[in-house]
Parts: structure tokens; sequence; C-alpha cells
């Protein structure tokens, strides 16, 4: 019997692709708005139940300049055609500095929005960095 109305994911899922792939790094930029870029990383795959996004981490992995990451939400067909994707949100993403006595900043990007069966969401860079942000999701599976 299907749970029609789930409160809780049945499986926590913290990987790029509905278990199979894990966080992309992102480094190239696009200043667009509509999710086509190809520097869009995906970062989360609904699996055959749908998915629930708590949230988004990323995570600075060196020197890098600001910018802002941009929050696309797909139908799970291909982002490089506009109506397609949807633009959900966005955050800023100070410049960061490696250090070897000093932690890189990690920012979250609260989402808490469950999505359908093959839905997708990707994330794109308005500016290249230079040694790049990790995103992993905070997830799960029905």
């Amino acid at each position: 019997m299907a749970n029609n109305s789930p409160i809780f994911s049945k499986q926590g899922d913290v990987s790029s692709n509905a278990g199979t792939g894990m966080a992309p790094t992102l480094t190239t930029g696009s200043n667009t708005y509509d999710g086509t870029n190809a520097a869009a990383a995906l970062v989360y795959t609904a699996g055959s139940g749908g998915g629930f996004i708590q949230r988004l981490r990323f995570k600075a992995i060196g020197t890098n300049i600001a910018t802002v990451a941009r929050i696309f939400l797909n139908n799970g067909s291909t982002n490089g055609t506009a109506a397609n994707n949807s633009f959900y949100g966005e955050i800023s993403l100070p410049a960061t500095t490696a250090a070897s006595a000093a932690a890189t900043v990690d920012e979250d990007y609260i989402l808490n929005i469950a999505i359908p069966s093959g839905f997708r969401i990707y994330v794109l860079l308005a500016t290249t960095v230079a040694a790049g942000w990790v995103v992993t999701p905070v997830a799960g599976q029905y």
C-alpha cells in the first residue's frame, strides 16, 4: 500500500543522483536565470517514490571569489530546455581563503520541499571561482 501523504522519508539520501553519485564540485559560472547553461550541476534526483529535500549544503574547498548559487527545479527532462526548469532561489556565497589553521565556510540553503519521482535539482554559480564549492543535498527518498 502506497503512502499517499508521507511525513518522513523512507531512506536518507546525500547523493546527487538517487544514491548513485556523490556531491558535485562547482567552479564554472554563468550569469543566467533559466537553468539551461551546461555549467548547471545536477545535485539531486528524486527516486521512484519521490523525494524530500531538506537543504543544500555548500562547502568551500579553497580560495574563491564571492559568487551567487542559483537553484533550479527540473521536471526530469533535459535541463537544456528552459521550460523544463523553474528558478527556485539563490544564495550568496562569500569570498573564501584556504588556510591550514582555519576552516572554510559552509552555507545551507533551506528547501524543505517534496518533489515527484524523477524531478531534479540543478545548481549554477553566477561567476567562475578558483577552488570551487561542493554541493551536498540533505534529503530523503520515499
